[in-house]
């Protein structure tokens, strides 16, 4: 909340920068995947994901590049620098506003899962709210005891989809991914973009940098932490075409659970795997939840320069929180979350790179 960097000492390891990716762009696909991508590609969604993850780890690297012109300087602090103030700032509002529709759908997404799953008899206020009062008391502590938080949960969202992964080989028929580009390489394309606006979390980068040593050599986190996210996309896609079929899957409200629960592997004792799916979306829901609200909250503070105050994050996080309880049904979600998909990608990705490329053509920021 408008907090002070650390000294270069108390600065976290490039290492850090894993969990804090993996937990951060691992959302609510562990249950949906990119329901989008599917749409967009049917059964080659498997080949647009490998698409994706060349031109995210690409972008990312560029992200790498242009933290390190600005190591002590967070993103908005340096997006005046090099667009100037006036559309600096524009930009910083276009920021703030596409985090509360970010955050609304996260919290529906909460709300819904709870509904459907965990508390189906609880109104779904008191969850919401429940969630709301941790996630206040977490942000406020500062950026640094959330990544630490974030390295203490990484093997409990890690393990159970890696051991997921393993259990979806002996179910996934293949027939169901032929024929391969049956209708050329342009619905991949489209299911690649659709890959990259499903995926939001790399652009965290920009904001965090000034809290780790030496971010310019973060080149290697960064990328086996993004790529692991790819993988358990790519990995849940591929069974949810092999097992489901891409029409059942388009009709599928929770695909993710939906897989798990059909899931067979002779002489095993346990007959449903579902439950391997609820820690790991505990984890990641909150954990994203977090890290949004942390960045939502702390540029609000420092864009206004305003001082930070507990009743002024209880104020910010209320309004996603009131959005998220007030939408309609689960088709409004639905548009919702494909408008940010389809925005995402300019916001999240081409902005950031847009950036880099003006700050070394007016020789912005260091040069080395």
């Amino acid at each position: 909340m408008n907090e002070k960097i650390p000294a270069l000492k108390d600065r976290l390891h490039t290492r850090a920068l894993v969990p804090l990716l993996i937990l951060t762009i691992v959302e609510y696909e562990v249950f949906t995947f990119s329901k989008a991508t599917v749409a967009a590609a049917k059964q080659d969604a498997w080949l647009s994901i490998l698409i994706g993850a060349i031109i995210g780890s690409f972008i990312v690297y560029l992200f790498i590049k242009l933290t390190a012109r600005f190591p002590n300087m967070s993103y908005f602090q340096y997006l005046p620098i090099v667009w100037g103030k006036p559309l600096g700032f524009l930009i910083c509002c276009l920021y703030l506003l596409f985090w509360v529709a970010f955050l609304s759908s996260i919290f529906y997404e909460s709300l819904l899962a709870n509904k459907m799953l965990f508390l189906p008899q609880t109104p779904t206020i008191i969850p919401l709210i429940l969630f709301a009062l941790s996630l206040i008391w977490l942000v406020s502590s500062g950026l640094i005891p959330v990544i630490r938080f974030f390295q203490l949960l990484l093997p409990f969202l890690a393990i159970p989809l890696l051991i997921l992964a393993l259990l979806f080989t002996t179910s996934v028929k293949i027939d169901r991914f032929l024929p391969v580009l049956e209708n050329g390489l342009l619905p991949v394309l489209k299911g690649s973009y659709c890959v990259l606006g499903a995926y939001q979390g790399p652009e965290v980068l920009l904001f965090a940098a000034p809290f780790f040593m030496k971010i310019k050599q973060g080149v290697k986190s960064s990328l086996l932490a993004y790529n692991i996210t790819i993988f358990f996309g790519w990995s849940n896609t591929v069974a949810a075409i092999g097992i489901l079929g891409v029409q059942n899957l388009n009709e599928s409200v929770l695909p993710g659970i939906n897989v798990v629960n059909l899931v067979e592997f002779p002489g095993f004792p346990v007959e449903r795997f579902g439950l391997l799916l609820t820690l790991p979306w505990l984890i990641a829901i909150y954990s994203t939840l977090a890290i949004y609200l942390y960045l939502l909250c702390s540029s609000t503070f420092q864009l206004f320069n305003l001082r930070r105050r507990t009743w002024l994050i209880f104020i910010i996080t209320a309004i996603p929180v009131t959005i998220a309880y007030l939408l309609p049904n689960e088709a409004w979600h639905e548009q919702l979350r494909l408008y940010l998909t389809v925005v995402s990608v300019p916001i999240v990705y081409l902005l950031p790179v847009m950036t880099l490329i003006l700050a070394v053509v007016r020789k912005k920021g260091r040069t080395t």
